[in-house]
């Protein structure tokens, strides 16, 4: 089976945007849960200071990036068992 780079980077792509917008409901529903507010994700807001939206825009990046390297790691050792190796992009 020959997977091509295109298929791997669209398929990547999608796959990790799709579980990062999971993952930042995630992390709005527990922001709300935990300070009984709505998530600050407009600074020009009366309703939140800047030091809540820097920390829940901080919290936000790094679960995100997080989730996007694990999703990512995930997803190329699947494609390396499909495929019996990665794109060459990738080594």
């Amino acid at each position: 089976m020959n997977l091509s780079k295109n298929k791997f980077t669209l398929l990547s792509t999608l796959l990790t945007v799709g579980v990062a917008a999971l993952a930042k409901t995630a992390v709005d529903n527990r922001y709300e849960k935990i300070t009984g507010k709505s998530a600050p994700k407009n600074p020009e807001t009366d309703d939140a200071s800047l030091g809540d939206v820097i920390l829940y825009t901080a919290i936000t990046a790094a679960v995100g990036m997080t989730v996007k390297l694990l999703v990512r790691k995930f997803f190329t050792k699947k494609w390396k068992k499909l495929d019996g190796e990665v794109p060459k992009h990738l080594k």
